[in-house]
Order: structure tokens, then C-alpha cells, then sequence
């Protein structure tokens, strides 16, 4: 095991020793990318996934130590992930979330709710307010997938299914661990509710559509430069009904 602080280390020696494994487990204390172990490994497990799937830039890390320490033919687990977008129709999350500055107690503070619109909100949406399909954009293999393919730009697609408003764009994600005993984490709001919740992206302006109208356009995520860990996810599309648009939208948000 390797741990990156010194008091998590203790903590976990201890942890080792109580449950009689000393003999089997050893604890490393320090940065996978600074330290130098003398070995390598048949299998690295890591729980490196963050909200959005990239937030905090963990796999950065774990491809740093696939790549120093993972024996040729070794397992990655999780060895699979895939990035998914959906349309949300919710607008008593939207009236609370951005109406509410206009009026707080007899008060303006509408100034607020510009920067509101450049936020990605790591929040828990029902299954109810879904209304496309759910398109894939990224795909990793975290056995071979780089560090300079973390940051990206990929289209995307969605059907609307029903006639309502569309208020935000909704970032879910799967990790695969196949194996023998394979088995999925699932983050979609279909699923039972994770640590990592959904990741939402409201637009400024929600927008009418009917069933049968098409989204379309590219979801760029990028590392960013001012804040550790935390990227930058863009934005740019259409709504079209009938080959005719009706909407577009181009922003920018922060998960951080």
C-alpha cells in the first residue's frame, strides 16, 4: 500500500498490524510520483475517480505508478471508464438555484448569479427529470491511457424524449472492473445514489424543446491552471427541431 502522508501512513500500519497482516502488507509513506520501490506489482487497485470522473487529477497519479511499478501483463483496477452527458428538465432545482438572488429577504443580490452560471454543481438529480438519451464522449482504458489524454475535446449527441424545458446538461460516469467476477460502478441518476453524486451543468438560458428535438455539440474538459486538481469543462452547441435550431449555447464552467 502507498499512502501520501505521513499520519495516514501510522494510521494504516496500525491498521495492518491490529489485523495480524504485517507479514503480507507493506506501507509506504510519500508520493507515488517521488518515492522508488525496489519492485513491481502483479495488480495496482486505486479508488481515483472524482466528481465529473476527473476532478482532483488522481489518475495522473495512478498512470505515473502503472507505469513505474505495474509488472508487463499486470491489472489496473478499475481497468475501464466512460464519460457520459444527458439533458435535465428540473426547474424548481434551477428557480432555486438562481431566481432566489433577485429577491433574498427584500434584497437584490442578482449580481450574484452571473458567477452562479459559470459553476459545475455536484448535486443529486432524480431519475425523473432526465429527458435524452444518454451519450458516451470519453472513453479510457486505464491500462494504456496517457496523462496528455486527460485533457480533451469530444462531440456528443442527445435526442430529447419529451416535451418540456431543457435547464442544465448532466456529466455521470461507469467504471468497469472486469475480470472473472466482473462487476460496474454506476453514477447515472438511474442508479443508486453514489459519493459522486452527478455533476451539473446549468444553462443560462433553459430552452423550450419538444420530443424528437436534437443537442448537439462538443464537451471540452481541461485541467485548470489557477486552481489544483480542479478542470475546466466547456460547453458549445445546438438545439435543433427539424433540421431548424432554435437555441444555442457556449459556456464555460469551473469543478472545483
Amino acid at each position: 500500500a502507498v499512502v501520501s502522508t505521513q499520519s495516514t501512513g501510522q494510521k494504516a500500519k496500525s491498521i495492518v498490524k491490529s489485523n495480524n497482516l504485517s507479514s503480507k502488507i507493506n506501507v509506504f509513506e510519500g508520493k507515488v510520483e517521488e518515492i522508488s520501490l525496489d519492485r513491481k506489482f502483479d495488480i495496482l487497485i486505486s479508488e481515483w475517480m472524482g466528481y465529473g470522473l476527473l476532478f482532483e487529477c488522481m489518475l495522473d497519479s495512478i498512470i505515473i505508478a502503472r507505469d513505474k511499478y505495474l509488472k508487463q501483463g499486470g491489472h489496473v483496477v478499475p481497468n475501464r471508464a466512460s464519460m457520459f452527458i444527458t439533458a435535465v428538465s428540473d426547474e424548481a432545482s434551477y428557480h432555486k438555484r438562481f431566481s432566489y438572488w433577485n429577491n433574498v429577504y427584500g434584497f437584490s443580490m442578482s449580481e450574484i448569479i452571473p458567477d452562479l452560471y459559470n459553476e459545475a454543481v455536484v448535486e443529486v438529480v432524480g431519475k425523473d427529470h432526465i429527458i435524452s438519451n444518454h451519450c458516451g464522449f470519453k472513453h479510457l482504458d486505464i491500462s494504456t491511457v496517457k496523462v496528455s489524454e486527460l485533457e480533451f475535446s469530444r462531440p456528443f449527441q442527445l435526442e430529447i424524449n419529451t416535451s418540456t424545458t431543457l435547464t442544465s446538461l448532466l456529466v455521470h460516469f461507469t467504471c468497469f472492473f472486469d475480470g472473472e467476477f466482473s462487476t460496474v460502478l454506476e453514477t447515472s441518476p438511474e442508479s443508486p445514489t453514489t459519493h459522486w453524486l452527478q455533476t451539473s451543468l446549468y444553462l443560462k438560458c433553459p430552452v423550450a424543446v419538444c420530443e424528437g428535438d436534437v443537442i448537439s455539440g462538443l464537451i471540452e474538459f481541461n485541467k485548470n491552471s489557477n486552481v489544483k486538481r480542479g478542470y475546466i469543462i466547456r460547453l458549445d452547441g445546438v438545439v435543433k427541431r427539424e433540421n431548424s435550431e432554435i437555441a444555442k449555447f457556449d459556456q464555460q464552467f469551473y469543478l472545483h
